[in-house]
């Protein structure tokens, strides 16, 4: 037999198969939930909300204002530097993870840890946050 045709009729059954794709469900609190068949996952980002604290507000430790279902968060910090601590342990000028901005140009990260224990005060300066809130799809 040729050696091709024999391959051919080896493999024909592995094609005639359908292709088994995951299944995408949004996770939503009311159905109907989106149900996309044979998709994979898209992980989307909803936005919940944002806050801005000012730089009197900074003078002290001060905690975020979360939407009920955030679970991260977008934080931009300008002018000048803030620290943060989590899990109610509260920052001063000199203890915590430093976050610094320039005055001409902002720090910004992701933040995706405890969002309602997290507390952020001024290193020096007059520092202003601006903070993005998300949940995943």
């Amino acid at each position: 037999m040729n050696k091709p045709l024999l391959a051919a009729l080896l493999c024909a059954p592995l094609f005639a198969l359908p292709a088994k794709a995951q299944t995408h469900h949004d996770s939503c609190t009311t159905p109907p939930c989106t149900i996309i068949p044979g998709m994979a996952p898209i992980f989307l980002y909803n936005s919940l909300g944002e806050q801005y604290i000012n730089a009197a507000t900074l003078a002290s430790a001060t905690g975020l204002t979360v939407p009920t279902g955030a679970t991260i968060a977008e934080i931009c910090v300008e002018t000048a530097g803030v620290r943060y601590r989590e899990r109610g342990l509260a920052p001063s000028a000199s203890i915590g993870m430093p976050a610094v901005a320039t005055s001409t140009a902002p720090f910004c990260f992701q933040y995706a840890g405890p969002l309602n224990t997290v507390e952020f005060i001024a290193i020096s300066g007059s520092p202003t946050m601006d903070i993005f809130y998300y949940a995943v799809n």
